[in-house]
């Protein structure tokens, strides 16, 4: 990494450098203790990073608050790589500890901060970037179809009874049919910044944004688990967010958690992953049980 930083940016000199995280296809490495850099080596056009430098740099433009994003200083792309370099952004990741230490009246602060960041966000005019558009729904039918294609006999009884119900209900509700916008996507506590006083002052990662359902930024602000706070802290932001249905937005929440063992065996099929397929299917087990047991 070292080697194609100082090769593809002749003015940039790596002093020090360091892996500080990874996804599936990306690593992310801290250069000369200021600058991330974020490599993957596969340039796909709808999540790679040529979009996520336009998102940037449009966002960057057009929002009128203090909360920082990343600002894109380096760049290229190519048909078998793509790089992002900016300077870090200092803070501290939100943490369910750290919310649960704070006062009352510090969570309130730091609640109205993100309601504030996501209506801002969800009201400009995004028709410049509007070839960035995800269409959540039609992304599953397609999913399905490959899923069809490909692995679906061999799945037990179980396993396509699990994904019939849940396209069942794909088909019937109504969530898709509300308000689109610029949404980051992908909004957890892990891309959530803040400052000493423990307010958000900054928001990263905006990988998988695009226009799109305007619930999806409050998927994991809703979600109860070990990495997010809760469903009630989703609910309160969403209160303070205003003019949007707070029920369409934990049903939009409870939709994409169904789909995610489906989700999983995709990934696995379109990557070659037969250990992403396994998983899926595995967690498909485990739900099933766990309804059967909240059944009896």
């Amino acid at each position: 990494m070292k080697y194609l930083i100082e090769h593809y940016f002749e003015d940039f000199k790596v002093e020090s450098i360091k892996v500080i995280g990874s996804g599936y296809d990306s690593v992310a490495y801290l250069v000369n203790g200021e600058y991330i850099f974020k490599t993957k080596f596969s340039a796909n056009k709808k999540k790679g990073y040529e979009k996520e430098k336009a998102i940037y740099d449009f966002l960057n433009q057009r929002l009128n608050t203090n909360i920082k994003i990343p600002n894109v200083k380096y760049s290229y792309f190519s048909d078998d790589i793509s790089i992002l370099g900016y300077k870090e952004i200092k803070g501290t990741f939100l943490t369910p500890e750290i919310y649960f230490a704070l006062s009352k009246e510090k969570q309130e602060l730091l609640k109205q901060d993100i309601a504030m960041f996501l209506r801002q966000m969800h009201d400009l005019d995004y028709s410049e970037i509007s070839l960035y558009t995800i269409d959540n729904k039609q992304n599953v039918l397609e999913e399905y179809q490959l899923l069809k294609d490909t692995t679906y006999d061999s799945l037990t009884d179980i396993e396509k009874q699990y994904v019939e119900d849940f396209m069942q209900r794909l088909h019937s509700t109504t969530i898709f049919d509300g308000k689109k916008c610029l949404c980051h996507n992908d909004f957890s506590c892990n891309h959530l910044l803040l400052d000493d006083e423990n307010r958000l002052c900054g928001v990263i990662d905006f990988g998988d944004s695009g226009i799109i359902d305007e619930y999806c930024d409050f998927i994991y602000l809703l979600e109860d688990s070990e990495e997010e706070i809760g469903v009630s802290f989703g609910e309160d932001i969403l209160r303070l967010y205003g003019n949007i249905d707070i029920s369409k937005a934990k049903e939009y929440q409870d939709v994409v958690e169904q789909y995610y063992p489906i989700e999983t065996i995709v990934y696995g099929i379109k990557n070659n992953r037969p250990d992403f397929i396994e998983k899926g299917r595995k967690e498909i087990y485990i739900r099933t049980r766990k309804d059967e047991k909240l059944r009896k």
